[in-house]
Parts: C-alpha cells; sequence; structure tokens
C-alpha cells in the first residue's frame, strides 16, 4: 500500500484519468478556438446589415444562406431584407420582381419567408416549430457539417400545410415537397 494505491486497476484509473484531463484541457482550447471564430463570423455577417447570434450558429448561417442566394437569384426577388427583430413571425420579407419565377405560386407582391435549417443531418429531417399560417414561402436550408451550403429548397405555404404534422407542429421534410431549389454557384 504504497502512496495510497491499492490495486493495479487504482493505476490504471488514474492514467486514465490523466488522459482525460489532457483530453479535456485540449478540448477548452478548441472550443476558445470555436468561440473566437463564431465571434469572428458573427461581425461579418453583422457587417452586412444582418442579426446574427452566436447561440443558435446553425440557424443564423442558414438564414444567411437563403438571405444571400434568394438576393441573388436573378428572376426571383427585387430585394430580400432580414426581419428587425430576432422574434417576428418570419426571418425574411422578399420583394417580387414584376417578372418573377414566382408569380404563378404567390398572390402577394411581399413574401414572408422562414427559413428552416438543418446541418449535416442524413435521413429523416424534420422541421419543428412550423406555423405555414405565418409565412407564405419556406426555405429549407440544407447545410454540410462544415457549415458549407448544399442547398436551399422552396416550399409553398399550402404544401408545408398539406404536410404538417399538426400534433408536433413539424414537417417530415423531402426534397419532392419542394418546387425549385437553389445551390451556391
Amino acid at each position: 500500500m504504497y502512496c495510497g494505491i491499492q490495486h493495479t486497476s487504482d493505476i490504471e484509473f488514474r492514467i486514465i484519468k490523466i488522459k482525460n484531463l489532457n483530453d479535456f484541457e485540449r478540448l477548452k482550447e478548441n472550443l476558445k478556438v470555436l468561440f473566437e471564430t463564431e465571434n469572428k463570423i458573427a461581425t461579418l455577417i453583422q457587417r452586412n446589415g444582418l442579426r446574427f447570434s452566436t447561440n443558435k450558429i446553425t440557424a443564423d448561417i442558414g438564414e444567411f444562406y437563403a438571405h444571400k442566394l434568394l438576393n441573388e437569384e436573378e428572376n426571383m426577388f427585387e430585394v430580400v431584407t432580414q426581419e428587425t427583430s430576432s422574434t417576428s413571425e418570419c426571418d425574411l420579407i422578399g420583394i417580387l420582381k414584376k417578372n418573377s419565377s414566382l408569380k404563378k405560386h404567390f398572390n402577394s407582391k411581399e413574401i414572408k419567408i422562414e427559413v428552416k435549417t438543418r446541418r449535416n443531418q442524413k435521413g429523416v429531417k424534420y422541421l419543428s416549430s412550423l406555423k405555414p399560417e405565418k409565412f407564405d414561402l419556406l426555405c429549407m436550408t440544407d447545410i454540410n457539417q462544415d457549415y458549407s451550403l448544399n442547398q436551399i429548397y422552396l416550399i409553398t405555404t399550402a404544401t408545408a400545410k398539406e404536410f404538417l404534422d399538426i400534433k408536433y407542429s413539424r414537417l417530415i421534410f423531402k426534397e419532392e415537397m419542394a418546387f425549385t431549389s437553389l445551390v451556391k454557384r
């Protein structure tokens, strides 16, 4: 019984504990880098006049991609703006162009856009807390594990309502629901 160690298992436990401590220190260092990087990303996006929170980085990056691509798409919107409050009924507002390819889907010139983002989600994609009565267009933004854009799917309110699981206010997303999709060029 030297130094309070009674069994070989005690030594093994202490070695494992030390390894875990080293892992924990590396984890803390990497989390610090992640935090600093998130703040740099937030600053870059906020410079574009958009709201961004590191607390909901996946959702806000998806919203950023939707905003950017919808504004860049030549035959859709005159302009797409972000709602001023993060608690607004929808995320973005789009003003349709006179000859917009979206006119056949919407009666109004001003379109309320809801953005739902999924990151590296394989298989079934559940879109929770969905309230189709509060938007005209649903953008399902699919991003890769490294936060790069995979694809944005556009879904009408009518389609969202048709496939909505009312009990849970969620949509089980399938690509066939989208009337079109956008990818970063």
